[in-house]
């Protein structure tokens, strides 16, 4: 059984290209190594990678890890300690002349990364427009910003149907504004500062640098997700059913 924690142990840092472009959908990099499993199933790690893996209530891409001798089919994407691990199953090619530092294409299944895009920006509008109809800041317990069940779980009594109702106005009013969504890296020391009115703030983990999601008019939120460039690309946020929880309640939502 292969140890991903030996894995990242001894690989260099993953250069993660969709923090910075989450538009990426191919990339040529170096395959660094493949540690193989039965089944034609093998951990591969890269130099640098399209690839997000599942973190921050956002679902992992897929796609394909390829040159002309062989192609990878990738089945879930892991970060371990800075080091992006891509588990994949082998669709053709001789794994025994499969070598560790080939020159790779990476194909990004994008129909997959662009419906968690949408989802995971909706989300945050959402998180804004919650605090905004209660009047104070709504801690988020948990979150989902993938299909088929994206929820927001908040530390709150349920919304009435007329506080329901003006959150949905509120988010998709930011959502036909088409404002602009940038992301920025900051130290600790200046996190509550651009992020003063996080709801996550109280549940993140300890780092010397964050990158903060800001969208144009709403307080920053620290995320390594992947998210849209304008809010208009998310079309229309739909509010599918609150249901009651052990922390407060849940808000589950979708993209048209």
């Amino acid at each position: 059984m292969v140890d991903i924690k030996a894995i990242a142990r001894e690989t260099q840092k993953t250069i993660k290209l969709y923090l910075e472009d989450p538009y990426m959908k191919e990339l040529k990099c170096k395959m660094i190594n493949v540690y193989w499993e039965k089944g034609g199933k093998a951990y591969l790690t890269l130099n640098k990678t399209i690839f997000h893996p599942r973190s921050g209530g956002q679902d992992c891409d897929l796609g394909w890890i390829q040159n002309p001798e062989y192609k990878f089919q990738i089945l879930k994407v892991l970060d371990v300690e800075d080091v992006v691990v891509h588990y994949c199953k082998l669709q053709y090619g001789d794994s025994g002349r499969i070598k560790a530092n080939s020159d790779v294409k990476c194909i990004l299944d994008w129909d997959r990364r662009y419906k968690n895009m949408k989802l995971h920006t909706a989300g945050h509008i959402l998180d804004y427009a919650v605090a905004k109809v209660y009047g104070r800041l709504v801690e988020t317990v948990s979150a989902n910003h993938s299909p088929p069940n994206a929820y927001l779980e908040y530390k709150a009594n349920p919304p009435t149907n007329e506080m329901l109702k003006t959150i949905i106005e509120e988010a998709n009013n930011i959502v036909r504004e088409n404002r602009e969504v940038k992301w920025i890296w900051v130290e600790y020391e200046k996190l509550t500062e651009i992020a003063f009115n996080a709801p996550n703030l109280a549940r993140l983990p300890k780092s010397e640098r964050y990158r903060v999601v800001i969208i144009d008019g709403v307080n920053g939120i620290p995320c390594t997700g992947t998210h849209v460039s304008k809010t208009g690309e998310i079309g229309e946020i739909i509010v599918t059913g609150i249901e009651p929880s052990t922390m407060g309640f849940k808000l589950h939502y979708n993209t048209n």
